[in-house]
Order: structure tokens, then sequence, then C-alpha cells
């Protein structure tokens, strides 16, 4: 119970900060930190305690959970549920698939990159699929500052995790 309020205090306050934080226009894409920290506590954790390969079920529905809150916000349904379950369950994979330990360094380049990649994903729906025209230069100056946003605020909640 208490693992659950924490975490939707934790959904509650990230959507809360997405809506009133902007830099330079550009809204931050903070759920995507949802996504790695439910990964990381889920895969890490609570698979040295029961020394079974947890299931893949609950991080999806979370993750497809997250895409939904994000489009009810946005007003557009499917772009970020699309977006946010492809990254989630790529970077599932690459979780089960390292064993070694992660350095910040290289927690810092996953965050960075899936951040970009989300974004992309999004950006990339929304574009082809609604009609929606974006300068180029301004998509990969937003990508390039969620990205770098998101690796202080990763590396610090998941800090002394993997």
């Amino acid at each position: 119970m208490k693992i659950t309020l924490k975490w939707i205090l934790l959904v509650f306050f990230v959507f809360l900060t997405e809506e009133l934080v902007a830099i330079d226009g550009i809204s931050l894409n903070l759920s995507f930190l949802l996504i790695y920290l439910f990964v990381i506590n889920h895969f890490f954790y609570k698979s040295e305690r029961k020394k079974i390969a947890p299931s893949e079920f609950l991080p999806v529905i979370f993750f497809a959970t997250i895409g939904l809150l994000e489009d009810l916000f946005q007003g557009i349904i499917g772009p970020a549920i699309i977006s946010k379950t492809l990254t989630g369950v790529i970077l599932m994979i690459l979780v089960k698939q390292l064993f070694f330990h992660w350095t910040e360094f290289f927690k810092a380049l996953v965050i960075c990159f899936f951040t970009i990649l989300d974004e992309a994903i999004y950006s990339f729906i929304v574009i082809y699929f609604f009609n929606y025209y974006v300068d180029p230069f301004f998509l990969v100056k937003s990508f390039i500052i969620k990205g770098l946003v998101n690796i202080p605020l990763g590396l610090i909640s998941s800090w002394r995790k993997p």
C-alpha cells in the first residue's frame, strides 16, 4: 500500500511539474523519468529478493497508463501511449540483457538517449498522422533540452540504484 501511494504521489508531482515548468517555451518530459524509475525498481531490487525473473506485464501496464495520462493532458489520445510503451519496453529489454553494474555515466547516457527516443517517436506520430508542422530546428533543440534536463533529475532520483 505504501509503495502504491508513493507512486501515485510521484506521478501527480511529475505531471504537475510538467504543466507548470517550461524552459524557453519547451515543456519538460519528466514522465519518461517515471518509466525509467519504475523499470529500475522493478527489475533490479525485486529480482534480487525473490531470485526469480519479474514479469513484464505490470511495467507495460504502467507505461501505457503514464502515456494515457500524458495524452489526456495534451488532448490527443494515442501518441504518448505508443511512445511511452515502446521506449519502456526497449528499456526493459536493455535492463534485462545487461548484467553488469551500471555506472553513473552509463545511466546518464541511457536517460538522455531514451528521452530523445521517446520525444522522437511522439513527434513523428503527431507530425505524420495529425499533419502538425514544427520547425525542424526547434524540434531538435527541444529534444536536446529535454534530454539534458532529464539527466540530472534521473541521476538524483536513481541514486545508489544498480
